[in-house]
């Protein structure tokens, strides 16, 4: 396992949506817009449902306070607020819904997306007129889930989240933690989330900034196994493979090592 602590500007990370209005000034949802609505087929499983469905896909447009104390655990909050003061940010989502509410059973299943994978909605709980509704939390995704104009039914959900600001507008850099599991060979190895590019990136290609370990093993207690630190010489930000070797091509999103 490689372990690698480095610098990175970051976004404010907002901890929690809701798609009702909340107390006054805490994080309140201001408005809602619908992109795309669709009928639903009938479950391969339960055909005769009887009860028709229809999808719904929209953006939610929220904002906090970084005032209120509530609000105070979120990291950076006050340094990515608007002249007004207020922090802003859009939510994607998709609700399917009875079109006739008059047959909805009242109870509303709330899931949180895999990665911007929606999990399907279960033909038994259509069968008793549920609603489901899956809703973006994640802002540090890119690539597959990256923030686009418009929420669509079958695309990812994405979290448009404002990116920290340090004095005169510059950059907030920090130290991120990322691993890479099981990897091996003569390729370079890309920073994933899952599939999906990792939008931190190091401020400098110098490696003596960062820190590459490689560790045996993890405990469930957090205990770390047989550590072995890698010298800033023996590892470049770069991309490499067999025909192109370290120290490689320099690249932010790519981890290359001197092979031995």
């Amino acid at each position: 396992m490689l372990q690698i602590r480095s610098f990175s500007a970051h976004c404010v990370q907002i901890a929690a949506l809701a798609f009702a209005l909340c107390s006054v000034g805490n994080a309140r949802v201001t408005h809602i817009v619908i992109d795309e609505t669709a009928p639903m087929a009938a479950p391969a499983d339960s055909p005769n449902t009887g009860i028709a469905y229809e999808q719904i896909a929209g953006r939610a447009f929220g904002e906090l306070d970084p005032r209120l104390a509530g609000n105070a655990i979120i990291q950076d909050l006050v340094l990515a607020k608007d002249a007004d003061g207020k922090v802003r940010y859009v939510a994607s989502f998709v609700i399917f819904k009875p079109v006739d509410m008059r047959k909805a059973s009242g109870l509303m299943w709330h899931d949180v997306p895999n990665r911007g994978r929606v999990f399907p909605f279960a033909s038994q709980e259509r069968v008793q007129g549920d609603i489901m509704l899956a809703s973006a939390w994640q802002g540090d995704n890119s690539g597959a889930t990256a923030v686009r104009s418009k929420a669509s039914i079958a695309g990812m959900q994405f979290l448009q989240l404002p990116v920290a600001r340090g004095h005169g507008g510059t950059p907030v850099t920090g130290q991120v933690l990322g691993r890479i599991v099981n990897r091996a060979g003569m390729a370079s190895q890309a920073l994933l989330v899952q599939t999906n590019p990792v939008p931190y990136q190091p401020v400098s290609l110098d490696t003596n900034q960062s820190k590459l370990v490689s560790r045996g093993g993890e405990s469930m207690r957090g205990e770390v196994f047989d550590e072995v630190t890698i010298a800033p010489a023996d590892w470049a930000w770069a991309r490499c493979d067999a025909g192109n070797p370290f120290p490689g091509t320099p690249d932010k999103s790519q981890i290359c090592l001197r092979m031995v």
